[in-house]
């Protein structure tokens, strides 16, 4: 496995690949060093015969806060295909996790928010506290969900993806698990821990073989993203990094201010 700083590969003797998302004094917020250790330790696991399941998890407090503000700021004076091509990283990353061919499973507790959410929607098990914190913020600083969009809308379906990234409305575990976005919610970080290993022991009574083959079959229905919406998804994602309403809502955010176009108490 890869050489990391912004996250931490552990891997034991059954073949079980553990990557930690390791910057806990940001909430584990993505930014491009991460995009791209992510990206590599999924495609190395991919690539490795002996890894029979991948676990994603967060260090510290929270899951993932979602990307990094000061990152996705810093596009001002970057040209459109500079914006692209650094967003086609990310969008990599979210490919990376859900063209995998192992069992993945994500631990999630806190919160999982904005790009959080495009993790836990790309993995085969998503596990979580029932007072983890969800939300699909975007809209709140001035940009569209159009990276993880296809993500989530082949987990939730377009219903729950307009209502929730429109409203950009918080929801716990007990509404994440209800409209399909995890598969089992766990009432604390202990009970979450056993649950997930249950998974693994299910990852390792399966056919490797048989799991990778399962995972194409499905994708090759219709079951999950259409490739032909990524390039889309990725054109709506620049046009709103590079606008006025993002420099706004980023902007407030990072000032600890309201945005202009919240209305004064």
């Amino acid at each position: 496995m890869p050489e990391t700083t912004m996250i931490r590969i552990d891997r034991d003797d059954r073949g079980i690949a553990t990557i930690t998302l390791n910057r806990p004094e940001v909430r584990n917020a993505i930014n491009p060093e991460m995009i791209g250790e992510i990206t590599d330790a999924f495609l190395a696991a991919s690539a490795d015969d002996a890894i029979r399941a991948v676990v994603v998890r967060g260090a510290g407090k929270v899951f993932c806060a979602g990307g990094d503000l000061n990152w996705m700021r810093d596009v001002e004076g970057y040209t459109e295909d500079e914006v692209a091509a650094d967003s086609r990283r990310l969008q990599d990353m979210y490919r990376s996790i859900n063209e995998c061919p192992k069992t993945t499973i994500a631990r999630i507790h806190g919160a999982a928010m904005a790009g959080g959410l495009g993790i836990a929607a790309c993995c085969d098990a998503s596990l979580a506290v029932r007072t983890t914190n969800f939300r699909v913020s975007e809209v709140r600083l001035g940009i569209v969900p159009g990276i993880i969009g296809p993500f989530l809308l082949a987990r939730i379906g377009n219903s729950w993806l307009r209502h929730l990234a429109v409203t950009a409305r918080m929801f716990d575990g007990e509404e994440a698990l209800r409209i399909g976005l995890v598969h089992g919610v766990a009432e604390d970080e202990a009970a979450l821990d056993a649950l997930v290993a249950d998974h693994v022991a299910l990852a390792l009574e399966a056919s490797p073989e048989a799991v990778t083959e399962t995972k194409r079959l499905i994708a090759g229905i219709g079951g999950g993203p259409d490739p032909a919406v990524f390039d889309d998804a990725l054109a709506w994602n620049v046009r709103t990094r590079r606008s006025s309403a993002a420099r706004e809502g980023i902007g407030a955010f990072l000032e600890r201010r309201k945005a202009s176009w919240v209305p004064e108490d």
